[in-house]
């Protein structure tokens, strides 16, 4: 028996103020202290911040919220809904980063990662990422953070 495969469809845009339902709600399955609808509305409100989606057949599975500073993008918050999970679609959200970064003055991206994330620690690293240091007591928890580097130009 032949096994065929269904054509995956990804894109990638801009988010509006109408998808922060959608990013609340995947927020909201993905982590235990999700972000309110206000931190993401007023993220979306600044200027300097980008939420950019990734689409798998036209709807929202996942986001990646980024802050550009003048030689370097902090990643803010990157998620991808639970039930899509381990399927290559937060790579390809920061494949996605990296090709617009390539022509840009940015150097470096950095993130901070809860230490008992090791799932996504082991990520960024395979990524690339290398661990800079700790945050001591960084999240409202006062969870310690790894602080991670990858280095692009």
């Amino acid at each position: 028996m032949k096994l065929t495969t269904k054509p995956i469809n990804i894109s990638f845009r801009s988010a509006s103020r109408e998808d922060l339902d959608q990013i609340l709600a995947i927020e909201v399955r993905a982590y235990s202290q999700p972000w309110s609808l206000k931190k993401f509305a007023d993220s979306y409100d600044n200027p300097s911040i980008k939420i950019q989606l990734i689409l798998l057949n036209g709807q929202i599975k996942g986001y990646l919220l980024t802050q550009l500073s003048i030689e370097f993008i902090d990643i803010l918050n990157i998620c991808i809904d639970p039930e899509f999970q381990q399927q290559g679609l937060g790579k390809k959200l920061l494949d996605d980063l990296l090709e617009q970064q390539e022509k840009t003055v940015v150097k470096s991206i950095f993130l901070e990662v809860r230490v008992s994330n090791v799932v996504a620690i082991n990520f960024y690293q395979n990524y690339g990422f290398k661990l800079l240091d700790t945050r001591k007591k960084y999240y409202s928890n006062l969870e310690d953070a790894k602080i991670l580097r990858l280095q692009i130009n």
